[in-house]
């Protein structure tokens, strides 16, 4: 719609993955680096994880279009699939004829291609995409792919690619041993004020824009990168929207009352900014206790950090049997250093209750100094009116 009035040769802020745009900032650059060293060192499992449209995706798909011809990649979109299921979209996807779908059968003819391609000398990937989703036995599946191996090797590789919730759920206890052998984990952070710009400029570059002039002012670029807080799929649709919108008014520049007025006619975009960086949750108070003021109730903080290190020791004692990659010792120590300084606010706080206990009591005890002082005040009044 918009082409010709801006001498474009294709839209540049299509919301589909398309690799020919990807746009290589320093996130996606070691994202990049990360997936090509498991993939190609055979390292087992891989996981990437980032906030919804950080570009995952593209990512994946300009990777395979490097190396297809030495992977053999089945990918699995809908990750809703009981272990059944999800071993049939395996089949389905490396095109293999099974002669009956029995759970058996399907391992069987799995297995038999994977060795088939390690013989030949490449190999076979599985990737996950939106792995969060998955149920609990379907990673259990995935596991016992895993174990597949030919001598020392695996005969497939395993790539995990979902939101932040992907990394939490391998924390549950029924996925440990999958957990152990993720070696190679990478999280694609949002792209920053600077790289929004260059993310802008690069996909237009690709899309054939030549003009010398930018077509998006500064002070728009700036409100775009606050707007979307650096999530690319919000980028390109708000960039869309602005390109549009001033082709509908015959603007060759997109200014920043262009870009707000995009927003503004646009509320969905504020919820998925908000949905791609959201705040912290402030931890809950210890189960039965009340959100007291600090004088009033210690031994309810108290309460609160001893639950805290309980969930820092549970979280050390999964660390320790993972020791896979190099990052494990590293969260070992700052959990251990957070571990002491908890204990630290503990025994502050235990001193300060007991400080507290003390100065009640003195308190109660001049109370009843003082109500003894008035009664004998009272009873000596009272003495000097009958004599007198």
């Amino acid at each position: 719609m918009y082409l010709d009035f801006f001498a474009l040769k294709k839209r540049p802020f299509v919301l589909s993955p398309d690799p020919e745009f990807l746009f290589l900032s320093r996130g996606h650059d070691l994202a990049l680096t990360h997936l090509e060293y498991g993939l190609f060192n055979n390292m087992g499992i891989v996981a990437l994880t980032g906030e919804v449209g950080a570009g995952k995706t593209t990512l994946l798909k300009y990777l395979f279009e490097r190396v297809k011809r030495t992977l053999d990649v089945g990918m699995i979109f809908n990750t809703h699939l009981d272990p059944q299921a999800f071993l049939e979209a395996l089949v389905g996807e490396f095109e293999l004829d099974v002669p009956a779908a029995g759970k058996s059968n399907l391992i069987d003819a799995l297995y038999k291609h994977f060795l088939r391609t390690y013989s030949q000398g490449d190999h076979c990937v599985i990737v996950v995409d939106e792995a969060q989703n998955l149920p609990l036995d379907t990673f259990e599946e995935l596991r016992m792919l895993s174990n597949l191996e030919a001598g020392n090797e695996s005969l497939v590789q395993i790539v995990l690619v979902g939101q932040p919730q992907l990394r939490e759920r391998l924390f549950h206890p029924s996925l440990l041993q999958l957990a152990q052998r993720v070696s190679v984990y990478y999280h694609l952070a949002p792209l920053s004020v600077e790289e929004v710009g260059q993310y802008i400029e690069h996909r237009l570059k690709v899309a054939g824009y030549e003009k010398p002039a930018p077509l998006f002012r500064e002070e728009a670029v700036e409100l775009i990168a606050q707007a979307s807080r650096g999530t690319p799929r919000i980028i390109n649709t708000i960039c869309d929207g602005s390109l549009t919108y001033a082709f509908a008014e015959e603007i060759a520049v997109v200014d920043r009352e262009m870009v707000a007025k995009v927003i503004e006619d646009n509320e969905l975009l504020l919820v998925s900014a908000r949905e791609a960086a959201p705040v912290p949750a402030v931890p809950e108070p210890a189960a039965g206790c009340a959100q007291a003021s600090f004088p009033d109730d210690v031994r309810c903080l108290v309460g609160n950090l001893y639950s805290r290190l309980e969930s820092i020791e549970e979280r050390l004692r999964m660390l320790e049997t993972a020791r896979s990659n190099g990052a494990v010792s590293v969260l070992q120590d700052v959990l251990t250093k957070e571990r002491h300084a908890s204990l630290q606010y503990v025994q502050k706080l235990t001193l300060l209750n007991q400080r507290y206990k003390m100065l009640q009591s003195q308190l109660e005890k001049m109370k009843r100094e003082k109500q003894e002082a008035e009664l004998a005040a009272e009873t000596g009044k009272k003495r000097r009116r009958f004599w007198s």
